[in-house]
């Protein structure tokens, strides 16, 4: 019997299963035996491995498996070393923090930090309020989100759930749902009624460190969130640094390291198939922290994270810094 028809003789799952673990670094002589306790016999697996690792395919696949499983290893011990933390599901509110100790610390090292003392100096505090916003601006005319509780994919069909309204109605909408969460209606990024319309001169009441941002960057760079108590953005991850100000009411932030890289399965876009409200994350560590008005929260590049408004809430996202903040290659959940 010729060496291709012996080969044929096993069974083409147990190629891709002896393929797979050759990869992945398992010894030859532990997959031998495994697949002899199977009922292959001695001859058939030291065919069958020999037959693969002679593969041209197998030789070009073997470094990019190795890089794999490094990048798995380092994985693994960024999640072993994150579960030692005093507090592993929080995230720390620090106030005094410098441009440079920003930029050093938490962008560099890519660790999530609540700012106490930055939204606090803005004149925005303790000034916009639903009533302010409809009052100074009722008559420009803003994009917003509406029928969201309809598409299970509301996020990512933002473009089709957009109409045009006077922005003292859409206020007047947020007044009469004070008694009832709803995520049905919402001013997102996406409707980027800053840099449309008047409502960039709200910029105006916006005031940052040395070192957070170019103010004459914010324009073009900033995004205003409007919405009722109830409102929800599911669980995805941005390809730049972000900046985000709770200037009013309350809200709940469920944020996932980018070292959780079970998340990426599923994944559509950059928005996970799974839900932190309803599903077990275990074992993907959860900080779970909310938002108080007058803090700020940076939310480094690849954090996931799950946003609900616990009170009606305006919040203001900034992704401008003095340093690149652009890693729109960074899109793990696209790889086939």
């Amino acid at each position: 019997m010729g060496e291709q028809e012996r080969e044929l003789e096993v069974a083409p799952e147990w190629w891709r299963w002896a393929t797979e673990n050759l990869l992945r670094g398992v010894p030859e002589g532990q997959i031998s035996e495994q697949l002899q306790a199977a009922g292959v016999s001695s001859a058939q697996a030291g065919e069958l491995l020999s037959a693969i690792v002679r593969s041209p395919i197998f030789v070009a696949a073997r470094p990019f498996a190795r890089s794999a499983r490094r990048h798995e290893m380092l994985a693994r011990l960024q999640q072993r070393m994150a579960s030692v933390a005093c507090d592993p599901t929080g995230i720390p509110r620090r106030s005094g923090v410098s441009g440079e100790e920003l930029r050093d610390v938490y962008v560099a090292g890519n660790i999530p930090v609540i700012l106490t003392d930055v939204v606090t100096r803005w004149p925005a505090f303790g000034r916009w309020t639903p009533a302010y916003l409809s009052e100074r601006f009722g008559d420009v005319v803003v994009d917003v989100t509406t029928g969201r509780q309809s598409d299970p994919d509301y996020d990512m069909h933002a473009a089709r759930h957009t109409e045009s309204t006077p922005l003292r109605d859409f206020v007047a909408r947020i007044a009469g749902a004070a008694r009832e969460e709803t995520n049905d209606f919402y001013m997102v990024a996406n409707n980027r009624v800053l840099e449309r319309t008047r409502l960039g001169a709200l910029l105006d009441d916006v005031v940052l460190p040395d070192g957070y941002c170019a103010a004459q960057r914010l324009l073009g760079a900033s995004a205003l969130w409007l919405g009722p108590a109830g409102t929800v953005t599911p669980l995805h991850y941005d390809t730049s640094n972000i900046l985000f100000g709770q200037v009013y009411g309350r809200k709940r932030y469920r944020m996932i390291a980018p070292f959780e890289t079970s998340l990426f399965d599923g994944a559509r876009a950059m928005y996970a198939d799974r839900d932190p409200e309803k599903d077990p994350m275990a074992p993907a560590l959860v900080k779970d922290v909310v938002l108080e008005p007058g803090d700020a929260l940076f939310i480094p590049v690849g954090w996931w994270h799950h946003v609900r408004a616990l009170d009606a809430s305006i919040s203001l996202g900034i992704n401008s810094f003095p340093f690149h903040n652009n890693f729109d290659w960074y899109r793990p959940s696209n790889i086939g």
